[in-house]
């Protein structure tokens, strides 16, 4: 009991008991003591959930712990062990290079050797194109290729659907009754006579380039074939009469074998002789620079070309071009012809 009653007599006065002073005291020192201990936490500015978050991320996960855990947890945990990232985290990533696309650049020149009609050397010359940067080249180079391709493409393919076919307006037979799966016309796609699903018609597979792009693209593989490149000085009466065995050797001579290697063959102007001494030969294309194909230059494994003719391309696709406006050669095109053949 807090209280005693006091004697009848002495009306209401009531006095403390000894056991109230001493619960009074024990309750007073265990404020003091939470207050000094709550004061003391925000002198040292130490926050409790931040050194128990540190403590479990430094501190290995049990073996027990790690039982509760299904695999893509555990997986999670050890990321977050070794590189310190939750789930859905990642590592920022590097600002890219900025690749710079729009303007072309020099090559370096390339020293060729000039050989003449019997395959002696007799100079030099170098070569250097406005080509388009390394990390362009490829794609530009095949999507010229691409628009050659499609260029070349007639596109008249063309097939009849079962509305196009003659016939078949009336039912082949009556819808129930023969024990036949049901027809509605003899000239479904489903039996032979009848029309082609999803065939093909004529279209126009032609793609758009620019010329600029055409030009900066035959240059860059005309550059990179510099290694295949055979120099001869001009053809201008070396040839006497038309004649297959005299092109052979004299390629033969310059270091080619028409017989086991594509050969493409640049000649400046109409040489008439010598366009029909090449003619018969399967693996032998002649053209002139003013026409060149990137098909051609692509699947060559040697280009013999004349002095003049690596001049004139210079002029076409070297980094002072004369001819800026000079045509690209139309892909859709045919290799050149002798006059009169």
């Amino acid at each position: 009991m807090l209280y005693q009653a006091l004697p009848e007599g002495q009306g209401d006065r009531r006095r403390t008991s000894p056991t109230l002073s001493y619960a009074s005291t024990v309750l007073l020192a265990a404020c003091a003591g939470v207050l000094f201990g709550l004061g003391l936490v925000h002198a040292t500015r130490i926050d409790p959930a931040l050194e128990l978050a540190a403590v479990r991320s430094t501190a290995p996960m049990s073996r027990d712990v790690r039982g509760f855990a299904s695999r893509q947890q555990q997986a999670a945990i050890e990321r977050f062990q070794e590189t310190g990232l939750r789930p859905g985290q990642k590592f920022p990533r590097e600002p890219k290079e900025q690749i710079r696309t729009g303007r072309s650049i020099v090559a370096d020149p390339v020293e060729l050797q000039i050989k003449d009609f019997e395959g002696q050397v007799v100079g030099s010359d170098n070569l250097s194109l406005k080509v388009a940067r390394p990390e362009t080249a490829r794609g530009l180079v095949h999507r010229y290729l691409m628009y050659a391709h499609n260029s070349m493409r007639a596109g008249t393919a063309s097939t009849l659907t079962r509305g196009d076919v003659r016939g078949g307006g009336k039912k082949p037979y009556q819808q129930k009754k023969t024990g036949n799966a049901r027809q509605g016309s003899r000239r479904t796609p489903l039996r032979p006579g009848g029309g082609v699903i999803f065939g093909p018609k004529p279209r126009d597979w032609s793609t758009d380039m620019n010329q600029k792009e055409r030009r900066i693209a035959m240059a860059t593989a005309l550059q990179s074939a510099s290694p295949d490149f055979v120099v001869v000085e001009d053809l201008d009466g070396k040839f006497e009469a038309p004649k297959t065995k005299s092109m052979i050797d004299f390629l033969g001579r310059v270091g080619t074998k028409p017989s086991e290697e594509k050969v493409l063959l640049v000649v400046e102007g109409q040489k008439r002789n010598a366009l029909l001494s090449a003619r018969n030969i399967d693996r032998l294309k002649i053209n002139k620079p003013t026409s060149l194909r990137i098909v051609d230059v692509l699947g060559a494994d040697k280009i013999v070309m004349e002095k003049s003719a690596l001049e004139t391309m210079k002029n076409i696709f070297g980094p002072q071009a004369v001819n800026e406006a000079a045509p690209v050669a139309d892909e859709g095109a045919a290799p050149v012809a002798a006059e009169g053949a």
